[in-house]
């Protein structure tokens, strides 16, 4: 499962939301969402902002409006 995450996530230049992959996958986000935390953290995905800003490099990050709104996306990291 987590290869065939990735490979979809590889296929999205700008990324997916959690619910996007839920969807895409079929998946429930519940599940999907310790996979992709696991992700981030081995370095293979990179968590963004709506805006398309790397979200763990903003000091604004805990209070961020756009990201409550709209939510994290992935993207694979390069």
């Amino acid at each position: 499962m987590l290869a065939q995450l990735l490979s979809l996530l590889e296929s999205q230049s700008d990324g997916l939301s959690l619910f996007e992959v839920s969807r895409r996958m079929k998946v429930q986000p519940s599940a999907l969402q310790p996979m992709l935390d696991l992700l981030v953290r081995k370095g293979r995905l990179v968590e963004i902002g709506p805006d398309g800003k790397c979200c763990t490099t903003c000091a604004s990050v805990s209070d961020c409006n756009l990201l409550a709104a709209r939510g994290k996306r992935y993207v694979t990291a390069r």
